[in-house]
């Protein structure tokens, strides 16, 4: 379990509820005139384009 902890999450920051809720909340309550019709929430420590992630250095 500890090389697997390691491998697969040690170094990544995954997205947390809160993250998707702030933009929710952010969506919600623009003004009348304006429409959100799109929202893509992506980590920041990722490979662009792809869906590799990059890990934090150090």
């Amino acid at each position: 379990m500890e090389e697997a902890q390691r491998r697969s999450f040690d170094g990544y920051e995954s997205l947390k509820p809160e993250d998707i809720a702030d933009a929710i909340e952010f969506a919600v309550g623009t003004p009348p005139h304006v429409n959100i019709g799109h929202i893509e929430i992506l980590p920041t420590l990722q490979v662009p384009g792809g869906l590799a992630f990059e890990r934090r250095a150090g």
